[in-house]
């Protein structure tokens, strides 16, 4: 496998740039950091690339106000790729680079390398995860938005960058359309799904919200996080929107899944139909989710998960 001659890699988020950084020296001859915004930079110097940019944001603008700046420099190094980690900020950020280089974003990808003639090639679902692509750019920038899954799975070679010296980007303008007039904290859970290693996934086959004690006691015993479908986090509350495992939640590559009580449709298991073992409990012998499953149970969840958790100890 060749390698681009130089790849950048963007984050608002410092512990993005572990992840980011190691996707870039696998990727390119040289790699370029740019931190965005206050407390990015130390992160982004020890990342391992050669050298680093900070771009500060604007005074009442929003993150996303970075990307004029950001393309500028991009239009002037003229990088073979510029990737970001896969976030709510960064998305509007990357298309607005890509907007400015005479390109478009590769969203989601979840896995990337580079070929023996030196083209990019980029994996990344379509048709709402019903299906993978690939995607080959060979030549040009390519503007990606890397998959929360491809980037902890990463393997970060530790202690092997020397921090780099930071320089700073010309500030950008802040749009006149939006601004920044109040910050408000937001009350999340603390979950990283996509680094778990075991995941137990609950579907509506659970009849009452007292109940997922039972899918707590199965997660203790296999020493797993805790995830949902998209009905038991945002139609019934009943569990955080961290926890929301889908084509619009979290994108998983566990050791093991088991799904508890849930069909199988595609908008949820393509956020686990990377997982090298799947285990599936459901009474309904017709579910989808047992097309996809390498063991499954049938049988009511009710009777199934006391016997599982009292075989593992708990």
């Amino acid at each position: 496998m060749s390698a681009l001659s130089k790849v950048w890699v963007v984050s608002e988020a410092p512990e993005r740039f572990a992840g980011l950084g190691a996707v870039g020296r696998r990727l390119g001859e040289r790699g370029v950091a740019v931190a965005v915004g206050e407390g990015a930079a130390q992160a982004a110097a020890s990342c391992g690339a050669e050298a680093v940019y900070s771009v500060a944001v604007p005074e009442g603008g929003l993150v996303e106000d970075c990307a004029a700046a950001i393309a500028g420099a991009a239009g002037e190094h003229a990088p073979r790729a510029v990737l970001f980690a896969a976030g709510k900020r960064t998305r509007l950020m990357a298309a607005r680079v890509a907007a400015e280089l005479g390109t478009r974003v590769l969203n989601d990808v979840g896995r990337i390398w580079v070929d023996d003639d030196g083209a990019l090639l980029a994996e990344l679902m379509v048709y709402g995860g019903k299906a993978f692509a690939v995607e080959r750019v060979r030549e040009g920038c390519a503007v990606a938005l890397l998959a929360e899954g491809l980037l902890v799975s990463e393997p970060v070679v530790e202690g092997a960058a020397q921090e780099a010296a930071v320089s700073e980007l010309p500030a950008a303008s802040a749009a006149a359309s939006a601004r920044l007039v109040e910050r408000r904290p937001r009350t999340v859970e603390p979950v990283n799904l996509a680094a778990a290693r075991r995941v137990v996934s609950v579907g509506r086959g659970v009849a009452a919200q007292e109940d997922l004690a039972l899918v707590d006691e199965l997660a203790a015993a296999l020493e797993a996080e805790v995830g949902c479908t998209r009905p038991v986090a945002e139609g019934s509350g009943w569990m955080a929107r961290e926890r929301y495992i889908g084509v619009s939640g979290a994108l998983l590559k566990p050791d093991l899944f088991v799904a508890v009580g849930l069909s199988g449709q595609i908008q949820h298991m393509v956020g686990a139909n990377s997982a090298k073992t799947i285990v599936a409990v459901n009474k309904d012998k017709n579910a989808p989710v047992f097309k996809q499953c390498d063991y499954g149970i049938v049988a009511d969840l009710y009777e199934v998960l006391p016997k599982l958790s009292a075989a593992l100890g708990v």
